[in-house]
């Protein structure tokens, strides 16, 4: 895809990102959600209430796996919403995203 360019803190403009979720390609950062594989709720629930406040800030932050935080369509993410894994999988086709 194309990378954004970067402006400010956290600030992006323009790219082009592939949203695996529901196989779209999205131009900009505008209909982009990022997206914590396993929610922050429900990280929260299984424990990370109990955690430290630095240890859930490094959790929340935490990129040395790729597979943690995704940038995704919006669409795809509210509807995935703060379900985990074991509740809400990518749907096999990816047509039916918006119904499933």
């Amino acid at each position: 895809m194309v990378p954004p360019t970067v402006t400010g803190r956290c600030t992006l403009s323009g790219g082009r990102w592939y949203s695996w979720y529901d196989n779209t390609v999205i131009d900009g950062p505008r209909g982009l959600d990022i997206d914590h594989l396993v929610p922050l709720a429900e990280a929260w629930d299984s424990g990370a209430s109990a955690w430290t406040r630095q240890r859930r800030v490094t959790y929340a932050n935490y990129l040395d796996d790729e597979r943690h935080i995704e940038a995704v369509s919006a669409r795809s993410n509210r509807q995935k919403a703060d379900q985990d894994p074991t509740t809400w999988l990518v749907p096999d086709n990816p047509q039916n995203a918006a119904t499933t």
